[in-house]
């Protein structure tokens, strides 16, 4: 184990081929570092996955700056250079994980592919990722024979959870908390991402974010996003409904129930102001485009 002690880490480790015997795993670690983090650009042989418990950062990849927020899985692919943005980080938490996934089996090579074929920067709003990476990392340091056994199950698993997160693709919102928002600003929307088949109470997303009052709150969602915390999960809301509409068997009526809207006539004036057209309309239309994409199949 390597202690990191740069000035701006508060406390942090790093395991360098922590397994002889599984080199798929290259290195993994953690880091709690104080404001004016900075990262000098490096490279690794493998894909790295770098995921945020708590703050936001910015990091620069491949020539391109990218925002994450808290709950976001970063990601670096094989002999990119990286290291964060042009302005050094705020207080932040990361885990990480450097894996040759060509050599983790059929889904980890499939996920390489897939990763490849992409070129995906980040997948937002992951926190079922943080007890992996943890559970990873203390089977690691432990010492018992089924060692290899435990850490390879906790590399299986997170492979599948990414896998998942990609496969969901374009069912997913748009990711909102990779923006440079609050710790309590965060906290309130990736609690209204998760919860976009109901309305919302002011209450619950002030507590949610550890605001001291509901105005207080309220405040500064606005002064920090541009817009009320009801009208953002409603933008959430329309959003996801509308990627609902293209699925089958979802009519107005049924889209509007799953996704908490009063009455299909409420949900259909809502999206009209949204997006310029009737939800039936936007349905049909996609529909229509589908119809139309269908191969031809000669006989």
């Amino acid at each position: 184990m390597k202690v990191l002690r740069e000035p701006q880490i508060i406390s942090g480790f790093l395991y360098d081929r922590p397994v002889d015997d599984l080199p798929a795993l290259t290195h993994c670690g953690e880091a709690l570092c104080s404001r004016g983090h900075h990262l000098k650009p490096h490279a690794h042989p493998v894909f790295e996955f770098l995921y945020l418990a708590r703050g936001r950062a910015t990091w620069r990849a491949g020539g391109v700056v990218s925002a994450q927020g808290m709950g976001d899985l970063y990601i670096v692919y094989p002999g990119e250079k990286h290291g964060t943005g042009p302005v050094p980080n705020p207080e932040n938490h990361h885990l990480w994980v450097g894996l040759q996934l060509e050599q983790l089996g059929p889904a980890a090579r499939r996920l390489a592919a897939e990763l490849r074929r992409t070129r995906l920067r980040s997948l937002s709003g992951c926190p079922e990722v943080e007890p992996v990476l943890r559970g990873l990392v203390a089977q690691v340091v432990a010492n018992h024979p089924q060692r290899r056994q435990a850490i390879a199950a906790y590399l299986e698993l997170f492979v599948t959870l990414v896998t998942q997160r990609l496969r969901e693709g374009e069912r997913r919102t748009p990711a909102t908390t990779a923006l440079p928002y609050s710790y309590a600003v965060q906290r309130a929307v990736a609690y209204m991402e998760q919860q976009l088949d109901r309305r919302l109470p002011l209450r619950d997303l002030a507590a949610m974010a550890t605001a001291r009052s509901v105005p207080h709150f309220c405040a500064q969602f606005r002064r920090e996003v541009g817009v009320s915390p009801a009208a953002y999960h409603l933008r959430l809301r329309l959003a996801a409904a509308r990627l609902t509409l293209r699925q089958p068997g979802f009519d107005v009526t049924k889209t509007a129930q799953q996704h908490g809207f009063s009455s299909s006539q409420h949900f259909s004036t809502l999206f009209r102001r949204a997006y310029g057209t009737t939800p039936r309309e936007w349905r049909q239309a996609r529909t229509e485009v589908a119809r139309v994409s269908r191969p031809v199949i000669a006989t």
